[in-house]
């Protein structure tokens, strides 16, 4: 269990941010929150936690990246950016695995990358079609320090390795396997976890500053317990979430 019990639900995020400094945000993929809501955020979290914001569902799955009709939605999630000030983290916009290399889809790419102001805000971008990853993709996404996301999972572009930002995005993400449950792991990744603690201590190029890792359950069946077991890897303290559960009332 990662939260205390009977943590009322409001008090989860202010929990979430004593046992880690970032959260990938997917309630921005499905609708935006509003800019009250936001601000809520940035007061429970404590100074050096960031939020990595998803673009829209609309944005990416329904329009496609079309322009200018999803410019309206863009604006909103980069609002919401501005509102978060130093805790805003990276923009992540995922694209369906139906989004081609096709000519048409590299245009839309192109044009909705240039609309956007990649020199106040940190974007990267996940590609799950094949065809993406490609050395033209990594050189074009480093005229504008966008990052490849890094992905392990069930997904044909999992393990693809470009770094083409100053900042890397790794999203260790649903196995495909059966789980009965999420309170503890399931499957043994510890190999999948030796090569990811190679990759980020052994091939990252000089140029990466700052690595931005999300993990889901589906990983092994319990993303606390595996995220520890890479800190471990990678000489990085880990905070246990129990230490942070408050004493029990004895009388």
């Amino acid at each position: 269990m990662f939260y205390p019990p009977r943590l009322a639900t409001a008090d989860a995020l202010a929990f979430y941010s004593q046992v880690y400094d970032t959260v990938e945000v997917n309630t921005t993929f499905h609708a935006l929150p509003t800019e009250a809501t936001v601000r809520g955020w940035y007061s429970r979290t404590p100074p050096g936690f960031t939020f990595a914001l998803k673009f829209p569902r609309e944005v990416t799955h329904d329009l496609r990246l079309e322009w200018p009709a999803a410019e309206p939605l863009t604006t909103g999630l980069l609002r919401l950016a501005h509102v978060l000030e130093d805790k805003c983290g990276p923009l992540l916009l995922q694209l369906p695995p139906s989004f081609g290399r096709s000519a048409l889809n590299r245009r839309r790419l192109a044009t909705f990358l240039d609309a956007l102001p990649t020199a106040q805000v940190r974007v990267a971008v996940e590609l799950r079609h094949r065809a993406w990853a490609h050395e033209s993709v990594e050189r074009a996404f480093a005229e504008r320090n966008i990052a490849w996301c890094l992905v392990d999972g069930n997904t044909p572009n999992s393990r693809a390795l470009l770094f083409p930002a100053d900042f890397a995005y790794v999203r260790w993400n649903r196995s495909g396997a059966p789980f009965v449950g999420f309170s503890q792991l399931q499957y043994d990744r510890a190999a999948d976890l030796d090569w990811w603690s190679n990759v980020l201590t052994e091939r990252l190029p000089p140029r990466v500053k700052t690595v931005y890792g999300y993990m889901a359950n589906e990983f092994a069946g319990y993303a606390p317990d595996s995220l520890r077991m890479l800190c471990a890897r990678l000489g990085v303290p880990a905070i246990d979430p129990r230490s942070r559960w408050p004493q029990p009332v004895l009388f």
